[in-house]
């Protein structure tokens, strides 16, 4: 019994060889019978009947014949449960994906960093600023007051007003022309739109000294030059400390000025020597025919600078604004407010950082703010 079980596997083996040579280089797909034992029948068209097709065994998405190609599937009838859950890598940067849309932003394609446009201020949610227009100004002036507004002999437009007028408008950026006309058409000239401001020596309007009367939508700076009383004296002489000093001192003083009456009202000891002019007084201070010489500041540094090379300032600026007013200012339209404030500020800017030291120093032996 034992032989004949060694016999039966032995048939077994030698069975299973012969259907393996029989069967190599068949594909998995084709139609196999199921009974190894039984040779395929040649002529056969199909499986017989109970044969099963191995193709069918865990291949359903394969039912065609091998040789053709399966059928494209309409990605919208797929139900996403269906789908692989392992997730496709993308193809590299600048590669096409499986369905032909390229992983980069074709925006930004074959661009370098210097290559991409900066965002606009449309993408961006922030509006482009609008330069502002440059200022534009006509400075009118008198044209007819040394050292403050006049023609040189070449005939170019020249003096302190003129020189400071340029100054501001440098620190303002503005745009500066001139035009001169006659003293008693400035103020209409201005208001009329001939103008944007006046910056002639025009004092801001006040009671004790002589100046254009405040008229309606007319407004003014802060001054720009100071207009205090000062005494004069020969650079021998002396000044006393005080007021009572002066007493029993002849003093020249053009007859009915402010400068006169300060004179009186203040040094009521003094010895007043009237004289027609400023000048006929400068004259009669250098010949030695009076001790002292009181008048207007900035007139006398005028003279000092020029012709007085006999005397020198003395004493204390006379400032009172009841006597001597605010100073000069430049006027403006009472609508120009914001121009006004600038020109405030331009101005001060001017003083602080010497600019108009500077400028002074061309017409007077100091400073006139």
């Amino acid at each position: 019994m034992r032989f004949l079980a060694y016999l039966n596997l032995l048939a077994i083996i030698l069975i299973a060889g012969g259907l393996a040579r029989h069967y190599e280089g068949t594909k998995f797909a084709e139609p196999v019978n199921r009974s190894a034992s039984h040779e395929a029948s040649p002529d056969a068209g199909a499986p017989e009947t109970g044969s099963v097709d191995m193709a069918s065994v865990g291949l359903r998405a394969s039912a065609a014949a091998p040789t053709q190609e399966p059928p494209e599937e309409n990605l919208a009838d797929i139900n996403p449960a269906d789908k692989n859950p392992v997730e496709e890598k993308p193809a590299a940067t600048g590669e096409p994906l499986p369905h032909g849309v390229p992983l980069v932003n074709p925006r930004l394609a074959a661009k370098t960093p210097s290559e991409i446009p900066a965002e606009t201020p449309a993408e961006t949610g922030t509006p482009e600023k609008e330069a502002e227009p440059p200022l534009v100004l006509t400075v009118l002036t008198e044209g007819d007051y040394p050292p403050f507004n006049y023609r040189n002999d070449k005939g170019e437009l020249t003096g302190f007003d003129v020189d400071l007028a340029h100054a501001l408008c440098d620190r303002l950026k503005a745009q500066c022309s001139f035009e001169t006309k006659p003293w008693e058409a400035l103020l209409p000239a201005l208001k009329s739109g001939d103008g944007d401001v006046v910056i002639a020596s025009m004092l801001i309007p006040s009671a004790p000294r002589a100046a254009p009367p405040h008229e309606e939508g007319i407004v003014f700076t802060g001054a720009y030059y100071s207009t205090p009383g000062h005494f004069a004296v020969q650079k021998s002489g002396g000044f006393p400390a005080s007021a009572a000093g002066l007493a029993g001192k002849r003093v020249a003083v053009q007859a009915g000025s402010v400068h006169a009456a300060f004179l009186t009202h203040h040094f009521p000891g003094v010895e007043a020597v009237d004289v027609t002019t400023l000048k006929d007084a400068e004259q009669a201070l250098a010949k030695g025919k009076v001790d002292y010489l009181f008048g207007d500041r900035n007139a006398l540094l005028r003279w000092l600078r020029t012709d007085g090379t006999c005397c020198r300032l003395a004493g204390p600026d006379y400032d009172d604004p009841s006597w001597f007013g605010q100073g000069a200012g430049i006027a403006l339209r009472s609508k120009d407010e914001a121009l006004r404030k600038r020109m405030d500020t331009a101005l001060a800017s001017l003083v602080a950082d010497g600019t108009y030291r500077r400028i002074s120093s061309r017409y007077f032996s100091q400073s006139i703010y």
